[in-house]
């Protein structure tokens, strides 16, 4: 070989690895192969407002001192995420939906929840969810994101 396609080769590679779910089976697929996916950062508005453990100072003033440290995806649709400092994790239901090609977790119990992740938020070593709710700043909808990342 020559080293130019070595080169081109390796992009290629690279370029797979760092590359977004197609669809929701690949992002499903993903999703579930990890062990455990671990908070790294929460966004209010697309403005962080918490990282690596810290929270960082925002105009709404919003602290999260409640907020999922892990959490696992079960091929069953199951959905354990474990709250910073509980004992016990929380349970919850995940379903794919193609159609809207979205990912959506609703409380197992009330049935209700919003929190969404699509594909184009899903890759091999980290992925998004969110959701948009007034209860942070009423009657304003805020968007919250959570970032997750796989422990290597």
């Amino acid at each position: 070989m020559k080293p130019p396609l070595i080169l081109a080769l390796l992009c290629v590679f690279v370029g797979a690895c760092h590359r977004p779910a197609k669809d929701v089976k690949e992002a499903q697929t993903r999703l579930t192969d990890a062990p455990k996916w671990y908070i790294q950062e929460i966004l209010m508005d697309d403005a962080p407002v918490f990282k690596e453990g810290k929270h960082i100072p925002h105009i709404s003033g919003v602290e999260f001192d409640t907020y999922m440290d892990w959490v696992r995806f079960d091929p069953s649709g199951a959905f354990e995420g474990h709250f910073k400092g509980a004992s016990e994790t929380k349970m919850f239901q995940w379903e794919v939906y193609p159609k809207q090609n979205v990912i959506a977790l609703r409380d197992t119990v009330a049935k209700t929840g919003g929190w969404n992740i699509y594909p184009r938020n899903v890759y091999e070593d980290h992925f998004e969810m969110e959701t948009r709710s007034t209860i942070y700043d009423p009657p304003r909808m805020t968007k919250l994101t959570l970032k997750f990342k796989k422990n290597e």
